[in-house]
């Protein structure tokens, strides 16, 4: 993964501290220029209040003398840029990011109050139509497994172009997954889920219903042609991968039985991860793990960081 420009959405509304540390570790190792946008909303500027422009003016003199100190901490470190825009929409900072080449946005979790759901409607927005990649930080509890999860699908019964434009995504997910692994000392978990699709059919239906061993067969086929799936994509792995990353950093399969929107969030939240890399959003017509209505549920039900990467020619 390679890192030019790395722009860093600063909230008014949460604390920022783990969330901007991270994207200075991030920038500092890739000798990246870090970019911290602070937006300026109806929330930062009260002038639907009643106040005097006087007081508004001392207001974003405050506001602008915080911000200077809150980049200062960080400018011996990396090469550290100050920015401001009058919004605080996704769509806003999105115009942004493309005008800007933006290799990499970073941002902290907004608690929007949407009762268990980790990511708001804001937030959101960046998940869906960002175009370049998306790391929404959570607050950090240290687990004794310090692992990353690179969350891939490796099923090949699709289309010939849409099973390229998967493998490539799959390999950029994994690429971050290690870069970021190598950054902050930890293992990637490369995890896929696998399902019997017709299991719960050939088991109960009153008239498909199969033996057990003819259904338990079946499952091993399944398995089995996941398995073969999934050898080959660590075989494109490697060679894709840079040889010293592949073999320094801790790599382990992990095949997951079941939908992805349940046992990806589940087995996130057994291990403690750390954070979850997945593909988001691609072109239209491609169902599956990494796009479209299971990503945003597997986004709804997760409880960790997340960085979520497009697939090449988004728009």
């Amino acid at each position: 993964m390679l890192l030019h420009k790395i722009i860093y959405v600063y909230s008014d509304t949460v604390d920022n501290s783990i969330a901007l540390e991270q994207a200075s570790q991030l920038a500092q190792h890739y000798q990246a220029k870090l970019t911290v946008l602070f937006t300026l909303s109806e929330e930062t500027l009260p002038d639907n209040l009643g106040y005097s422009k006087a007081e508004i003016s001392q207001f974003i003199e405050q506001k602008e003398q915080e911000r200077e100190a809150i980049v200062a901490q960080y400018a011996e470190k990396v090469i550290i840029e100050k920015d401001s825009i009058f919004s605080n929409k996704y769509i806003d900072v999105i115009k942004k990011v493309k005008s800007d080449d933006v290799d990499l946005v970073i941002k902290p979790q907004e608690d929007e109050g949407f009762l268990s759901k980790l990511f708001g409607s804001n937030d959101m927005g960046f998940l869906r139509q960002c175009p370049c990649p998306v790391w929404i930080v959570k607050e950090e509890i240290k687990t004794s497994s310090q692992s990353i999860i690179a969350a891939v699908d490796v099923a090949t019964d699709y289309p010939e172009n849409e099973r390229s434009i998967r493998e490539k995504l799959n390999i950029d997910v994994l690429t971050a997954a290690t870069s970021l692994a190598g950054v902050k000392g930890c293992s990637v978990k490369v995890v896929s889920a696998w399902s019997a699709q017709f299991e719960n059919t050939l088991r109960h239906s009153s008239f498909l219903r199969k033996s057990e061993d003819s259904v338990d067969t079946y499952i091993k086929e399944m398995e089995s042609k996941h398995k073969k799936n999934f050898d080959a994509f660590m075989g494109l792995a490697k060679k894709a991968l840079d040889e010293d990353v592949y073999n320094c950093i801790a790599l382990e399969r992990v095949s997951l039985k079941g939908k992805p929107r349940e046992v990806l969030p589940e087995y996130a939240k057994q291990i403690g991860a750390n954070l979850v890399v997945m593909g988001t959003v691609a072109r239209v017509g491609i169902p599956g793990l990494i796009i479209g209505n299971t990503a945003e549920s597997i986004l709804n039900r997760l409880d960790q960081s997340v960085l979520a990467i497009k697939p090449e020619g988004f728009a």
